[in-house]
């Protein structure tokens, strides 16, 4: 019995070191494959965070430059094709344009230079920008000349606001480096309602209704040059 006891154990240390023999290899191989994929997954994890994170600086990046290119560089306003795009995303236009130009320009860049120039259109610009309200629009369209779109219920608060932007920039000095005395600059101004221009109900788009808006602005400024400068001119 001791005999057959003995055989018995035998085999079954045999049949379990047989055992330990064939699935610890599997074991060791399917630990291996599972650390593997482990470390593919983590891999594969972090280049997916690393793309979104890509992706994010991207449109960040795309998104500033998109801005930068609308803003003019010199005076920090928008630039015509900045003005022209907040304009076209407006849901309904209501209120006045407002085309600002400064007088004599072109005496201060032939008596002082165009670096002075560019310092009295940094001025200008700023002073505009504080004598506005946080909602209205300013650009600068080009040379002397700046736009502006205020959205004003009626003609006696876009009459306040011209004489205002006018008093701004004419009450003090400005003093401008290498220049020995402060140079006096003033502004002209010309005003027109975005829905009161004529033949508005003939006109089927937005580009048309604005465009009739900068016309009647435009000859506005004009008038206001004629009558001697620093002054509004609405109808």
């Amino acid at each position: 019995m001791s005999r057959w006891m003995v055989l018995l154990s035998g085999g079954l240390c045999s049949c379990t070191s047989y055992a330990d023999s064939v699935w610890r290899p599997i074991a060791t191989h399917a630990t291996m494959l599972a650390m593997v994929m482990f470390i593919n997954l983590v891999f594969l994890g972090g280049l997916y965070v690393l793309s979104i994170i890509k992706g994010k600086r991207h449109r960040a990046l795309l998104e500033s430059q998109a801005q930068e290119a609308q803003i003019d560089f010199l005076t920090q306003v928008l630039n015509r094709r900045g003005f022209e795009r907040r304009i076209a995303d407006k849901r309904q236009l209501q209120g006045y344009i407002l085309i600002v130009d400064i007088d004599d320009f072109k005496r201060i860049n032939d008596e002082y230079g165009h670096h002075s120039g560019d310092v009295v259109l940094q001025y200008v610009a700023a002073r505009l920008k504080d004598a506005l309200r946080e909602e209205d629009m300013i650009a600068r369209f080009g040379g002397e000349e700046f736009v502006i779109y205020a959205a004003l219920k009626n003609k006696q608060s876009a009459e306040e606001l011209s004489r205002r932007l006018v008093i701004s920039i004419s009450a003090n000095s400005y003093q401008v480096p290498g220049v020995d005395e402060p140079l006096n600059v003033t502004i002209s101004v010309g005003v027109a309602s975005v829905l009161d221009s004529p033949n508005v109900s003939d006109v089927t788009s937005r580009k048309g209704v604005l465009s009739s808006a900068f016309k009647i602005a435009d000859s506005n400024l004009y008038k206001a040059k004629r009558l001697g400068k620093n002054q509004s001119v609405i109808n």
